[in-house]
């Protein structure tokens, strides 16, 4: 598959487009503000014109400061609406040849990556988000024929046992409903283990790094969504050849 591709370059652009509303539901939903209505600068409060909303493009020619107010812009900005549309195009990419089912793949990790955001920022996972994801990926799961129920069970069960053991001291309930979703969309028990694996992997490598560094200590509390859906994300991708190489140890 060629990146100038004129459907790739579609999911691409589509993708960048819900990135740019994702910053909306990323930083709206955990304040409990509407969804509706036109974004502000969160420096002057000044409403962004229409011009300034082009994703990306408009970042770099206001070369990342409010037109009105000349303060810095966060990159958070262009770098969620940049990885939602790469993204839109792995998703395309997974699914070759069923636009349909790739565009559903597409927003079921896009919300994904939304509640990963949310909860590094926050330590929290908004119910609403939690939903949908797991409705897309259940949907998603039942089109491909891969829906199953002893995957997703063992996912959530294993965060709803730490959740009940340590009092929703080491993971949140947030965690035992994402588990779920991602259960949902991984499908068979080889596949959530090795998103498990790859969750824990890479949560240790990077609070490791973070206690290195003293950006984080003991005593404070790492958001671990943000690890799930990496995880997840590995598997997907690679999942299968891990679990081939594991099982075979060759």
């Amino acid at each position: 598959m060629q990146f100038t591709d004129p459907l790739t370059i579609f999911f691409f652009l589509v993708g960048i487009i819900c990135g740019s509303f994702g910053n909306v539901l990323a930083y709206r939903i955990p304040k409990d503000h509407s969804i509706c209505g036109r974004s502000k600068c969160p420096n002057c409060n000044k409403q962004i014109e229409s011009r300034d909303l082009i994703p990306i493009l408009s970042y770099i020619l206001l070369s990342g400061k409010c037109r009105n107010c000349h303060e810095s812009i966060s990159l958070q900005y262009p770098f969620v609406e940049f990885a939602s549309g790469v993204l839109f195009v792995i998703a395309f990419i997974m699914a070759p040849g069923n636009v349909a089912i790739a565009f559903l793949l597409s927003l079921t990790l896009w919300v994904l990556f939304i509640i990963a955001m949310i909860d590094a920022q926050t330590q929290g996972i908004p119910d609403v988000l939690n939903g949908a994801f797991i409705l897309l990926a259940g949907f998603y799961a039942f089109l491909t024929g891969n829906f199953a129920y002893l995957g997703p069970l063992i996912a959530a069960g294993f965060f709803l046992v730490q959740w009940k053991v340590s009092s929703g001291r080491w993971v949140g309930s947030g965690d035992i409903f994402l588990a779920l979703g991602i259960g949902l969309l991984l499908g068979d028990v080889p596949r959530i283990i090795c998103m498990l694996g790859a969750s824990y992997i890479i949560g240790a490598v990077i609070a490791g790094f973070l206690l290195c560094t003293g950006k984080k200590t003991r005593q404070d509390y790492l958001a671990f969504g943000p690890f799930l859906a990496a995880g997840a994300l590995v598997t997907l991708l690679w999942g299968d050849h891990i679990v081939y190489l594991l099982w075979w140890g060759v």
